[in-house]
């Protein structure tokens, strides 16, 4: 097993589990290294795992080092990682806010609000698929292309990335912007942008010039 791998699976594990990004038990966390996954275990408390819990496995997900069953959750890392070449890390949790949208069934999206827009573009929603088999993955091959952050219909939300940090900031910046959001709808709601700064927001976020 790979120490940094393992040291990076915990520290994130851990912040997850401290910013109530997850409750006990809930939540998992990978990351691919070569053609192995090392990926958090089942049924543990994401702020309390040690180095010897964290699983190693193929990429059909056969263990090949750890003690300990590995998340139930497996099949949705493994699938995002055989459609996108370019992910390194997955983080998979039930963030209030973010969870809220995912079970009314509503994607997380905006025309008011700029950073949004211009970063994200939106979090879309994928259809439900049962927890721990096969049609967790549904229907996230018609987004994952283009974005880096999925809600999944009455379950939570999955992020990733190049590295755990960078798949750990989008589930932070999710979090974040779905809270503001259903805030702003206590307040009677959003003020939307006209139609033309919306283009220009959304052209300056695919160039980058921000």
């Amino acid at each position: 097993m790979s120490e940094m791998v393992i040291k990076k699976i915990l520290e994130v594990s851990k912040l997850i589990y401290d910013k109530g990004l997850v409750n006990p038990y809930e939540g998992n966390v990978s990351i691919l290294d070569g053609e192995q996954v090392y990926i958090t275990p089942a049924g543990v408390c994401k702020g309390y795992l040690t180095e010897d819990m964290i699983v190693v496995t193929d990429l059909n997900g056969n263990v090949l080092e750890g003690m300990y069953k590995p998340s139930s959750e497996i099949k949705l890392h493994l699938a995002i990682y055989r459609l996108r070449n370019d992910v390194r890390a997955v983080v998979h949790a039930h963030p209030p806010y973010s969870t809220a949208y995912a079970i009314a069934n509503k994607p997380i999206e905006t025309k008011a609000y700029t950073e949004m827009i211009m970063f994200f573009d939106k979090i879309p929603l994928v259809k439900y698929g049962q927890p721990s088999t096969d049609e967790i993955s549904a229907g996230i091959e018609e987004f994952i292309d283009k974005y880096d952050m999925i809600l999944l219909a009455n379950h939570g939300i999955v992020t990733f990335g190049t590295d755990l940090y960078s798949a750990f900031f989008k589930l932070e910046a999710a979090e974040s912007m779905a809270k503001t959001l259903l805030l702003t709808k206590l307040l009677g709601g959003e003020k939307e942008l006209p139609e033309a700064e919306l283009e220009r927001l959304s052209r300056i976020g695919r160039t980058g010039d921000n």
